[in-house]
């Protein structure tokens, strides 16, 4: 072999490396994607994210900076009484082992709910449930995973402007 041979070791040294990059940009989308994903919550948004009656709002890291939040998920179900069940279900699993904030029941059905989970992976993780029946009947679920209390998230969703 002559001095400017290449081997193929060497030739294939950059393709490795841009798949090597590739694949870690996808496996933190999907880390991302999956934040929740051992919360029974999770099946509220899977299940309801195509429903005409619903709106998924799903934001994470670049536009959640600003508040250090790592993930914001929330889903408003209008016109749904058989929703509103299934999510107090979903809550209901999920409620083992998570800190009560605050509850709001209602002729014998949770409305309000306010969960601190167990951190996971150095992450706060809150649910927020509310329920609304009139005017209309609306509910709204909210799924946060934040650097900063449970505390300090409920006071930065919750002052007023």
């Amino acid at each position: 072999m002559n001095g400017n041979s290449i081997n193929a070791t060497e030739m294939n040294y950059p393709s490795t490396i841009y798949r090597l990059i590739i694949f870690m940009v996808l496996m933190g989308s999907i880390a991302q994607v999956n934040a929740q994903s051992d919360l029974h919550i999770n099946n509220v948004f899977t299940h309801f994210e195509k429903n005409k009656n619903a709106v998924m709002v799903s934001l994470s890291n670049e536009v959640l900076d600003d508040y250090k939040f790592s993930l914001f998920k929330s889903i408003n179900i209008k016109d749904d009484a058989s929703a509103a069940d299934y999510v107090r279900e979903q809550i209901a699993l999920d409620e083992k082992g998570a800190k009560k904030i605050k509850q709001v029941i209602s002729n014998g059905k949770v409305t309000s709910i306010y969960l601190d989970l167990t951190p996971k992976k150095g992450m706060n993780r809150l649910i927020l449930f509310n329920e609304q029946v009139k005017p209309e009947r609306q509910l709204i679920l909210i799924y946060i995973e934040s650097e900063h209390s449970t505390d300090d998230v409920l006071k930065i969703l919750l002052k007023k402007k």
